[in-house]
């Protein structure tokens, strides 16, 4: 699951700064007194350990002010990695100053100190798992023309971080540089993304920001295709909206009624370990896809978590719909500047600490795939029967609008986050 932020040039800044010497007043040398005493500390508490809880809310806070405006934007019937997002916008903010990114800090949740920011990124080239039933990739990439240098202290950064390569290009031909970033996407993605830009997009572009995420994950309980049959699938007002592929399953899983949420919240996790699961948010009847979205700024993944922990797994009766999901998000810079993100989309953009050029970004696109089947995140045949129990567990039947995420538990974040309104026999 790519994204992409573009960046523009404008015109070079010509000023001429002559360099002079005056004394440190003794107000600055106090300050400089008391930043001995008390930098230290602040150091001693960065760390990757330390930077772990402000990392979860931050990405967390971030993907719900997101997934509220794309929900708006696509009727309820999307799927986006805010996460991805969040990365190559905060890989970005690594190069911005003053008011730009001031903003970013403020959008992104970042840490007011930069050496947590830092720690963030740690955090994010850490996230990668790969064995037989459980695969979560991330690559990304600064895609660079070759008439641009940049700043030795910004590719130290990148360096630092270790979670963006840089890629330097000849911009001039646009058919061969949008081919390459292609390339990059289909193969970081699997082939499940195989176009993000095209010619036309590469014109006046001097510096490409890239991050593709993409995630396969077996259910840790297969649903039996045996038991999959086309049933009916209705809107908020239960209205009957089209057919599904209904898959059933009849296990031990967590469920909860979580009031705040307005919905009941299944857990359907991945693999044979205990890292990463999707949630689904099925609102009450009385409810609704926006309110449960809205409202899901008054928990955290964490809490939910917990109270699966303290009520138990309980047989349940579950019924979820067969989907795939493919999004092109292409109107992400109204979104964003609708979420503060404004200045760094204006030609007065501060990008000082990338290049000696002065740049902005000029647009943010991201495409999202999805795919939820039997086995679990691949394709599978089905055939329709029926399944009676002899006992009525508690149920969860998805015949109507819910929200999903895939979550990593680890760290406590949305890798993708979605909902589900427009059913299709697939």
């Amino acid at each position: 699951m790519p994204n992409s932020v573009t960046f523009y040039q404008s015109s070079p800044d010509k000023n001429i700064v002559v360099p002079f010497i005056r004394p440190l007043p003794t107000k600055m040398a106090t300050y400089l007194y008391l930043l001995a005493i008390f930098l230290p500390p602040i150091l001693g508490q960065c760390s990757v350990e330390k930077a772990g809880h402000s990392f979860s809310r931050a990405v967390y806070e971030f993907s719900l002010d997101l997934i509220q405006r794309v929900g708006q934007e696509n009727d309820n019937h999307f799927v986006t990695s805010p996460f991805s997002l969040w990365t190559v916008l905060t890989t970005a903010s690594l190069g911005a100053e003053d008011e730009t990114l001031a903003e970013m800090k403020r959008v992104l949740r970042l840490h007011h100190y930069p050496c947590f920011n830092d720690r963030y990124l740690e955090i994010v080239k850490g996230i990668t798992v790969y064995n037989s039933k459980t695969t979560l990739e991330r690559s990304s990439a600064l895609f660079v023309d070759k008439t641009v240098s940049l700043l030795e202290s910004f590719h130290r950064k990148l360096s630092g971080t270790g979670v963006c390569d840089v890629m330097i290009l000849p911009f001039d031909n646009y058919n061969n540089v949008a081919t390459t970033i292609n390339n990059y996407v289909s193969q970081a993605t699997h082939n499940t993304i195989q176009e993000i830009v095209n010619s036309n997009d590469i014109e006046g572009v001097y510096l490409l920001l890239l991050d593709a995420v993409y995630f396969k994950g077996m259910w840790n309980i297969p649903f039996e295709p045996s038991e999959t049959e086309v049933t009916s699938f209705y809107d908020e007002r239960n209205n009957p909206v089209g057919d599904v592929n209904m898959m059933f399953s009849m296990r031990q899983y967590n469920l909860a009624s979580i009031d705040q949420l307005q919905a009941k919240v299944l857990e359907l996790p991945y693999g044979d370990g205990d890292r990463f699961s999707m949630l689904i948010f099925l609102p009450y009847q009385s409810s609704s896809v926006a309110k449960v979205t809205d409202q899901l700024k008054r928990v955290t993944l964490k809490s939910i978590f917990y109270i699966f922990q303290r009520n138990g797994r309980d047989t349940v009766q579950v019924q979820i719909p067969r989907f795939k999901i493919t999004s092109q998000l292409d109107n992400l810079k109204e979104l964003l500047m609708d979420m503060g993100l404004k200045l760094m989309f204006d030609h007065s953009a501060q990008f000082p600490h990338i290049s000696d050029y002065s740049f902005y970004i000029s647009n943010v696109v991201q495409k999202a795939d999805v795919e939820v089947t039997e086995e679990g995140t691949v394709a599978a045949a089905a055939s329709a029967a029926e399944f009676e129990a002899r006992r009525l567990p508690d149920s969860f039947q998805a015949n109507r609008p819910f929200v999903f995420m895939i979550v990593d538990k680890l760290n406590y974040i949305p890798l993708f986050t979605g909902a589900y309104s427009k059913p299709s026999v697939f």
